[in-house]
């Protein structure tokens, strides 16, 4: 891997440091998310590690000769002038940058400024816009994040309105992490199995929770899973004694709960007979069998297809085969709940606008959400930069002392428009009086945020954003 933050730009930046105005010793810029057509509200996650694994890294002479001759090669020759800075930068030995920013795995509304970053040394105001190609890979962990809260979200609706008390303890592991495989780094696939472990506890994405752990121990993210099945391990069995397969995985597990693929051959098969065959062996186990059908349309799969034969399994679906082979009990709010020794999980193209139908129809149908745990993948992590519109732009600059505002307004896209000279996040707040309402006490409320352009140093520095990172170190001032 490559461990030179220098090459860690785009080419354009290479001369950047050589095209501002003479005598620029001071750039100010921020990050924003710039769309809300999906998400309204965005969750900030990921920057600590990029802090910790890149900016925080000595910057060395040999970094500098590196970037030096792939510049040379790339753009054909080095100005003395970007020369200079690279090697006062070498010299310096650390990215001279104060980066402060919202407090991590918490919710902020989109298009709002989420960090701010500027250079503590005159002669580097470079280095403002040099990093922020490496900067704006948080759109990845936050753009993921935002997804899995939205997942939570549902979850939080439907077992409100559907599940018992007693099984709350669910919600955690609703929606469960199936996405290493459909990453495309392990870096990536640690970025975003730890964004999901904001959300939820139930992931197979084993390098996101060493990585919680050591990038983010303050945020207390744990991570379970349980033993199962793949379709090999079914098919090694062979078609004739697929049963055999199941006995071996009971036998293997004999208490608590083990999730074995079922679709591999006949899933209706399994669901009638083979759970017949097994019934004893399930229900005197210590523990959960879980059954995990994966192909097909899952609404239909889980629910039962009105327009197949009547009463046949396919016309049951699969809730409503297990109800009758292992029953159910009705808990307080009106909602079946199935035999706690029995449980279905679903991994196959649950999208979240499908796995809210999914849980909308099972409530129709009088079934509580805890019934069903999902599997998502790749479809977690399904994004792009544009998603939320990820935008890192200066919007002041200081020549020879003297401040000037500047912004970007394209005339053929306004919507492109950036904010104005130095920022401060504040809260939007609403007075709260006693009951009686008499009471010339009050207290305030946050009911929002809102981004205020124009400030002077003194409100940039009051505002919500705070410093996490100066001069090559990690610091942390409170967000409380």
């Amino acid at each position: 891997m490559i461990k030179n933050t220098l090459l860690m730009t785009d080419v354009y930046k290479m001369g950047h440091m050589e095209q501002y105005a003479p005598g620029v010793n001071k750039v100010y810029a921020y990050l924003m998310a710039r769309n809300d057509r999906e998400f309204k509200e965005m969750v900030f996650f990921g920057l600590k590690y990029y802090l910790m694994e890149y900016l925080s890294k000595p910057i060395l002479p040999e970094h500098g000769d590196e970037f030096l001759e792939y510049r040379r090669r790339i753009l054909g020759s080095n100005s003395p002038q970007v020369e200079s800075k690279i090697r006062a930068l070498c010299k310096l030995g650390y990215w001279p940058l104060k980066i402060k920013t919202v407090k991590e795995g918490a919710v902020y509304p989109v298009k709002n400024a989420i960090l701010t970053i500027t250079n503590t040394l005159p002669e580097f105001y470079w280095c403002v816009g040099f990093v922020e190609s490496l900067l704006l890979k948080i759109w990845y962990p936050c753009t993921v994040s935002t997804h899995v809260m939205h997942y939570r979200r549902i979850v939080e609706d439907y077992y409100r309105w559907t599940c018992s008390a007693d099984n709350m303890a669910l919600k955690d592991f609703a929606v469960h992490d199936f996405g290493y495989r459909g990453d495309s780094s392990e870096e990536s696939a640690m970025l975003s199995g730890g964004a999901h472990l904001l959300h939820f506890k139930g992931s197979d994405t084993v390098v996101a929770y060493p990585f919680m752990e050591k990038y983010y121990p303050e945020l207390k993210a744990t991570m379970f899973s349980v033993p199962a099945s793949e379709h090999s391990v079914m098919c090694s069995f062979g078609r004739e004694d697929e049963i055999g397969a199941y006995k071996h995985m009971l036998k293997t597990y004999p208490e608590g709960i083990v999730s074995i693929v079922s679709d591999t051959y006949n899933l209706w098969e399994v669901l009638t007979h083979h759970t017949k065959e097994l019934y004893s062996e399930i229900v005197n186990r210590a523990g959960k069998v879980v059954f995990r059908p994966d192909s097909g349309d899952p609404i239909k799969i889980i629910c039962g297809d009105p327009d197949a034969v009547p009463d046949s399994p396919e016309y049951l679906g699969c809730l409503r085969l297990l109800e009758n082979m292992f029953g159910s009990t009705v808990n307080e709010k009106g909602y079946k709940e199935l035999n706690p020794k029995v449980g279905l999980i679903y991994g196959d193209g649950m999208y979240l606008q499908r796995y809210e139908a999914m849980l909308a129809r099972m409530k129709e149908m009088g079934w509580a959400a805890s019934n069903l745990i999902i599997g998502v993948g790749s479809l977690l992590r399904s994004h792009t930069r544009d998603t939320l519109g990820f935008a890192l732009k200066a919007t002041y600059v200081e020549i020879d002392g003297k401040a000037r505002e500047i912004m970007k307004d394209p005339i053929t896209d306004h919507k492109k428009k950036s904010h104005q000279g130095l920022l401060q996040l504040k809260a939007i707040t609403e007075s709260i009086g006693s009951d009686q309402g008499i009471s010339e006490t009050h207290s305030a409320r946050r009911v929002g945020y809102e981004t205020v352009e124009h400030c002077t140093w003194e409100q940039e520095r009051n505002g919500l954003l705070k410093t996490v990172f100066i001069n090559g170190k990690l610091f942390e001032e409170s967000h409380e």
